[in-house]
This record gives C-alpha cells, structure tokens and sequence, in this order.
C-alpha cells in the first residue's frame, strides 16, 4: 500500500534548512580549495583518451577533508625508481557550491557534477589531487535529497600538461615540465609565459629568461620541435625575434638533479637502438 499522506520526509523547507547547515558546516571546517577542470586539447580517437591537456581555469570553493587524521593511501614508498607518494583523500564539496561556482564552466564533461580527472588544488599542503571517483548518493537521500558530493581523488602525477591558471597550482608545471636551454643571439627580451613562434609555427612556452649569462639563456618548455642551431625564434607577445647560438644536451634535466638520462641512453646505445625512427631497436 502507498505510504502514508499525513507525512511528508520531502518538505522543501525542511530540505533548504539542511541544505544550509551542511553548506554553512563546510565553510566553518573545511579547507580553502581550487577546483581546476580539466581541457582536452588532443584526443587519441583510437584508444579514446586525451593525448594532450591543460588546465587554464581554477575555482575558489571549500571542501572538507572526510579524513580528519591524515592523507590516506599507502603514503611514501620506496621503490626501485626512487621514492613515489602515494597519498590519497576523499574532498566533501556542496552541491550547492558546484553549482554556483564551478558547473558553468565550458570544458566540463558534465555540469551535473564534479568530472573524473579533474584537480583539486589544496594550498594547505600545497598539493595537487585528480579526482579518480564522484560519490553522489552519500549520505542517502537525507529529507529527500542529495546535498554533497564526495571525491575520492589520488595526489596528481604531472605528465606534461598546461597550467595557466594564475594561482600557486601553476608551480608544478614550472618544477617538472622538461624544459630545452637555448643561448640566443641578438637583442630584445622574452616575456615569462609567452609562446614562441619558429616559421611561423608554435614551438614552445617561455618559462625562464636570464640576461645574467651571455649568450643571453632561454629555457622554453611544451616543445614541439627539434631546435637547431641557427633557427629564428619569435615572442609572439613580445615580438622578440633572435637566433639559437647553442642548444644544452635535450638530455640533460637542470631541473632534477637525480635525472639519470644522459647514463641510459649511453649505456642501453651499447645494445639497443633508441632512436625516434625505430623505438622498438634492433640487438647490435
């Protein structure tokens, strides 16, 4: 038989009272966040997975951290490539804030809730999370309706994407995008963010420039090219046009001192061909 009519678990008052309690207890013990969305600039359409990213916009929203002791996971672990960091943490975000915030945003795969492979920017570790896994039906229907999502999200492993957001959260492209050192010749100074142009085509992304060294240091990092000596390259934003005078071994990573990569291209040369022309080598 239907339930009864003298009693209604659906009251939209009811529903707008705890919908502010749980936004207004969010605000008082959570944590200051950016949610970033993730744009998909190339698409493997073969395997169906983006090939290329970047993250150009960051929203402003609080979250609570469900685990109240720590990051979960199985936390740092020693493995034979060194040390990896495997934190996680489950993100408990309003509906209400999705909506006002975020959900209007134009690179979204849905706007009905948070995307899967999404980041989650938390400045007070100064970590950067992807969302692995959206919870929506937790808790169940409380008065007849949903109110938070939960995001089970992993710490973000950086591989090679675009972060122009203007926050804290751009650091980790700085720290760990692979980068070319270029020596220029010529007059005229780079601006710090701006794409370079060779023959007209974009090549790369200004992330350093030093006049402190002569010839003058250019470190350019998103690089779609294989630089030469000799090539013209062009600020698209600055108009500075100047000519490579040396090139630093590609190999060779300034930014990581443990980088290995010069010793195993050496050594595997011994018995493997590496080359871009035939990745698979052949014995020697």
């Amino acid at each position: 038989m239907p339930t009864n009519v003298f009693f209604n678990h659906a009251v939209s008052s009811e529903q707008h009272l705890y919908e502010d309690l749980v936004v207004e207890s969010l605000r008082m013990y959570g944590q200051e966040t950016f949610y970033l969305p993730r744009q998909i600039v190339e698409t493997d359409t073969i395997l169906d997975e983006d090939v290329q990213s970047k993250f150009g916009d960051a929203y402003s929203v609080e979250m609570y951290i469900e685990n109240a002791e720590g990051f979960e996971g199985e936390g740092d672990l020693m493995s034979k490539f060194g040390v990896e960091i495997r934190d996680q943490a489950t993100f408990v975000l309003s509906v209400r804030s999705w909506e006002r915030f975020v959900s209007t945003d134009q690179n979204l795969a849905t706007s009905l809730r948070p995307n899967e492979g999404d980041l989650i920017y938390l400045p007070l570790s100064g970590s950067l999370f992807e969302i692995k896994f959206v919870e929506h039906e937790q808790p169940f229907y409380q008065v007849g309706k949903l109110f938070v999502f939960k995001l089970q999200a992993e710490l973000f492993e950086y591989a090679g994407e675009d972060f122009d957001t203007g926050t804290d959260a751009d650091f980790v492209e700085e720290q760990q995008a692979y980068r070319v050192d270029l020596r220029m010749n010529g007059s005229g100074a780079y601006t710090i963010g701006e794409d370079v142009t060779l023959s007209g085509n974009v090549v790369g992304e200004v992330v350093s420039y030093s006049e402190d060294v002569s010839p003058n240091q250019l470190e350019v990092i998103h690089v779609t090219t294989t630089f030469r000596v000799g090539d013209t390259i062009v600020g698209a934003t600055s108009g500075t046009s100047r000519t490579i005078s040396s090139i630093t071994d590609i190999l060779t990573m300034s930014q990581d001192g443990n980088a290995q990569n010069l010793d195993f291209e050496g050594k595997a040369d011994n018995y493997l061909d590496f080359s871009e022309t035939n990745p698979f080598g052949e014995v020697t």
